[in-house]
């Protein structure tokens, strides 16, 4: 996989280009971001899947964000960008073909992923409530003895982004997933298969990425 090419900001999206997968990093309660936003609407589609979910405007202003990042890397209008759910309800791109999507959140900040193959994403901020005990194997909590909030936040983070990045996140528990160090980032292995997490914290957050590991690394 391509490196990832990291993006902070409203001001970042002009240097988004090219088909390496992309994270970009935003606050949604500045007035840059709600401008940027402006230049992508919603379909009825998009009202309608978003009208039941809870906290439906967040999940609106970052729906038209991501359009507006997939037509920047796509060459479409944002307009013509569709998005939709898989059968476990995790996002989809259904136009243009061939593009992966992950989105999270804690506002005020928000964490979009696009990418030619499977990517999740997941933000918490620094100063949430660590994960409770039950979140970790017990091979973990032997890595993890004497670990810092800010450690225990980062792989759940972990967690959640591999459980993104492989469509399961409605139907998975932390606990049947198992992280480990590995190079610079994690390694997250369940059930369903193993991913690669790159890990930022910077901006308040902790931000997690997590793509298919290759079978030969």
């Amino acid at each position: 996989m391509s490196e990832i090419v990291w993006l902070s900001g409203a001001d970042d999206l002009t240097i988004a280009t090219g088909e390496a997968p992309v994270v970009w990093h935003l606050r949604l309660d500045r007035p840059e971001t709600e401008r940027l936003a402006g230049g992508a609407s919603l379909s009825a589609a998009d009202l309608q899947d978003l009208a039941s979910k809870p906290e439906a405007g967040m999940r609106a202003l970052r729906r038209r964000l991501a359009k507006l990042l997939l037509a920047r890397l796509s060459g479409l209008h944002p307009d013509e960008i569709i998005i939709g759910r898989r059968a476990l309800g995790a996002p989809q791109v259904l136009h243009p073909p061939g593009w992966h999507i992950s989105l999270a959140g804690r506002f005020p900040h928000c964490l979009i992923g696009l990418s030619r193959t499977q990517i999740g994403v997941d933000i918490e901020p620094l100063d949430a409530e660590p994960p409770p005990e039950d979140s970790f194997t017990a091979t973990e909590w032997l890595d993890l003895q004497g670990a810092t909030d800010t450690t225990l936040i980062t792989r759940w983070t972990a967690k959640e982004a591999h459980a993104k990045c492989l469509g399961i996140a409605s139907r998975i528990d932390a606990a049947e997933m198992e992280t480990v160090a590995f190079g610079d980032g994690l390694r997250v292995v369940s059930r369903d298969g193993e991913t690669n997490v790159c890990v930022r914290v910077e901006a308040g957050g902790v931000w997690s990425v997590a793509t298919v590991s290759d079978p030969e690394s």
